[in-house]
């Protein structure tokens, strides 16, 4: 072969070596990314509940007494209408945001400080940007581990950005605590472990029951349908006392009743606010259970100036 054709047949080579090469970088696609998403609902309460309470569960839906007020089927809550499928609370991080807690760890019989802050990913604490959610700017949840003791309260913010509030606490045991907060219209919950020293003997998970009970009021929990993972249904919540139906049910944080609801195991987090529009004594949530298990519900009401907290077991099959 002479050299003029030894020449064409080497650039052909090369040629097809580049268009090769060219076609293989088409197919990976080096923008791919995985879309996380772990969006909280919000609501409030100031009360600690849930040892003391009875447990309920729902599979069962309409109220047997046929004269509470059900919860309309579709019903519009704009913001509140629906806890959403995603669970939270599971990390100390998320898109960015960090807690970092002062101290987790924690000894004796009186109020623990507690005093965290919320850091971007610059480790820039925030201070300004947040917004505010049933009237507050931050929510604090902290549960046992075990589900038997539940704090809803509303730390104070410094100027340095630092939160701070007292908590309760007085039973040996881990703790979970949520800080659950909205920045540029984005719900978050970002949760870390708190740790009480001592001797803990920690409580089963009470059954399933359909009417939990405090301070004298009767509070009966109902599905608009049988429950389903995956998909939403509206659980109403009916008070009563002495048998007679509640009439001077009080708003709370803007609001006329607040929802928080706990996967058992990880205590994976939904935070949810009522529907509007359903009256009387009952208080209607749109709720969708992303997975089939065991979640304990923490339903809190206002009556009276004082805010009470029910605690219920909810099974969820598939």
């Amino acid at each position: 072969m002479n050299v003029p054709t030894r020449l064409v047949a080497f650039a052909a080579i090369l040629g097809l070596a580049f268009c090769g090469a060219a076609l293989a970088g088409a197919a990976i696609d080096p923008t791919d990314d995985e879309d996380v998403a772990a969006d909280a609902g919000h609501g409030g309460g100031g009360s600690r509940g849930g040892d003391d309470s009875a447990a309920a569960g729902a599979g069962a839906h309409g109220d047997k007494g046929g004269a509470e007020p059900a919860a309309a089927e579709g019903a519009q809550g704009g913001e509140h209408a629906s806890m959403g499928v995603a669970l939270s609370g599971l990390a100390v991080s998320l898109d960015g945001f960090t807690l970092e807690a002062d101290q987790t760890s924690f000894t004796g019989d009186g109020p623990k400080r507690f005093s965290f802050r919320i850091v971007d990913d610059r480790g820039r604490v925030i201070r300004d940007e947040y917004e505010l959610e049933s009237e507050r700017e931050l929510h604090l949840v902290v549960v046992r581990r075990d589900t038997a003791i539940y704090e809803h309260v509303h730390p104070s913010r410094g100027e340095d950005g630092t939160w701070s509030v007292d908590l309760a606490l007085r039973e040996p045991g881990a703790y979970r605590a949520f800080a659950d907060f909205q920045i540029d219209g984005k719900k978050r919950a970002l949760a870390t472990d708190l740790f009480v020293g001592g001797d803990f003997q920690p409580n089963p998970l009470p059954e399933p029951k359909l009417v939990g009970e405090v301070d004298g009021y009767s509070v009966r929990v109902n599905s608009s349908q049988p429950l389903q993972a995956g998909q939403e249904r509206t659980l109403t919540f009916l008070i009563r006392r002495a048998g007679k139906q509640v009439v001077d049910l009080q708003r709370y944080l803007g609001a006329r009743g607040h929802l928080v609801a706990l996967r058992e195991g990880d205590l994976g987090y939904l935070h949810v606010h009522p529907t509007e529009g359903v009256g009387g004594n009952a208080v209607a949530f749109e709720a969708t259970f992303p997975t089939a298990g065991r979640y304990r519900l923490f339903f809190q009401f206002k009556i009276g100036g004082d805010v009470r907290t029910v605690a219920y077991t909810l099974e969820v099959p598939r």
